[in-house]
């Protein structure tokens, strides 16, 4: 296992956060300078799954799936363990070669894990995105130097920082801080780590960011690191698609899943988080009576066959990726003037851009997706969201990616329009009218 089964819900003082999200309740959004987007190209690049290429009794054993599956997905960033006795070596370089990043966690000996991610790197350069501490150390206790617990694993911690550091194969590689410490009892990550990391799962089937209870899964999460000042990582978070009821619990329906993950993944770019670390890329075993939670995270079945969340996750990045046939003539614009209203408290807006000019407006509405009595998932009506460009837009089309990479509704040179923002991640690939066509 390499996750929390049983996230602690959020510190009531962190309860009210939501960092880097635009929200208003049945009010308008309006933006007295236009808003400045984030390059689809670094939203992608946050986009990131965990991996067990370690495992070598299940589904992870075809290395090829692995590459084949994450080209698929369009998402090129995992986290795995470096590479140790079995799989061989030659699977990792495989993978480097068809263009995979590795975050790798270290393993119990440092000296040998650094040294196999500098081989790594050195075979195919580039290849070592990060390399991170210990994982979870409150559930898998280290020792060190006559050393326990927490303190154990924050002095490995300054160990691991400063032999990554003093490794010339790993120059420009950072270091992910150790996960399992309790961050209220440590004053600064500095000679320790380079970016901040934290785990979160939302439990009880609930929103990632916003829900009405109260609970704010990933604000919470990030609020807790925040006081570090270094950029973030978020190296675990998702649900498992075998429903549960319940409190404290993290199963839900396939359908389900997809919002949450999709949801999370927006959640965390415009919450300035670096990467998102999905929990993971395949169900590592067959689990046909739904017994072992644990089998049943991924993002594609035990066969291999994509569930709901691995078709939203390619219809996403699919329709980011996809670029006019023409560079359009307002491409060295970076911001877009807009007014949401009406839009609900739950509900948050994030502005892309595409390298060929046009824009993205990003909208999803946090309301409940699943009956924790029941075990079932939930449906809320959509929020009707009126959109004001402040000037004629040439074209407006809009994408559903649980549904399709293919848009649901065009608009043409209108300024005002409403539109149906349901409970999870829906896509305005926006042509503005000084634009050329296609």
């Amino acid at each position: 296992m390499n996750h929390p089964l049983a996230a602690l819900r959020p510190p009531l003082a962190a309860l009210g956060m939501v960092i880097g999200l635009a929200a208003g309740l049945g009010a308008s959004q309006t933006h007295a300078d236009p808003v400045r987007a984030m390059p689809v190209r670094d939203f992608i690049d946050t986009l990131a799954v965990v991996t067990h290429v370690n495992y070598t009794d299940g589904a992870y054993v075809n290395v090829h799936n692995v590459a084949d599956d994450l080209a698929w997905l369009g998402v090129r960033h995992v986290r795995d363990f470096v590479p140790g006795g079995s799989p061989p070596f030659d699977s990792y370089v495989y993978l480097a070669r068809r263009g995979v990043k590795f975050n790798f966690l270290v393993r119990t000996n440092i000296d040998e894990s650094i040294a196999q991610a500098a081989a790594l790197n050195t075979a195919v350069p580039g290849s070592v995105a990060a390399i991170e501490g210990f994982n979870e150390i409150d559930n898998f206790p280290v020792t060190y130097n006559g050393l326990k617990g927490a303190a154990a694993g924050l002095a490995l911690q300054r160990e691991i920082y400063a032999r990554v550091h003093g490794t010339p194969a790993l120059t420009g590689v950072p270091v992910y801080d150790v996960t399992g410490y309790d961050p209220k009892l440590v004053d600064t990550r500095a000679r320790s780590a380079d970016y901040a990391n934290t785990h979160v799962y939302p439990q009880n089937g609930e929103q990632p960011t916003y829900n009405p209870n109260g609970d704010r899964w990933l604000p919470a999460a990030i609020g807790s690191v925040k006081k570090f000042d270094l950029p973030m990582v978020v190296t675990e978070f998702g649900y498992f698609s075998m429903p549960q009821s319940g409190w404290y619990m993290l199963g839900v329906d396939e359908a389900t899943q997809a919002k949450g993950v999709l949801n999370g993944y927006m959640d965390a770019a415009a919450a300035g988080v670096k990467r998102l670390f999905v929990y993971e890329l395949l169900d590592e075993k067959p689990d046909p009576q739904k017994k072992n939670a644990e089998m049943h995270y991924g993002l594609f079945r035990n066969d291999n066959s994509p569930k709901p969340v691995a078709y939203a996750i390619r219809n996403l990045t699919t329709i980011l990726n996809a670029n006019m046939l023409h560079r359009a003539t307002a491409a060295s614009r970076d911001a877009l003037a807009y007014t949401l209203a009406d839009m609900p408290v739950s509900a948050f807006s994030f502005l892309l851009k595409k390298k060929d000019g046009r824009f993205v407006l990003v909208l999803w509405n946090e309301t409940p997706i699943w009956d924790r009595a029941n075990g079932t998932p939930l449906t809320s009506p959509p929020a009707s969201v009126k959109l004001d460009f402040a000037a004629s837009i040439r074209r407006v089309d809009v994408y559903d990616p649980l549904v399709s990479a293919d848009p649901l509704t065009t608009y043409r040179n209108q300024r005002q329009f409403a539109v149906d923002v349901p409970d999870h991640v829906i896509l305005l690939e926006i042509t503005p009218g000084d634009s050329a066509g296609t």
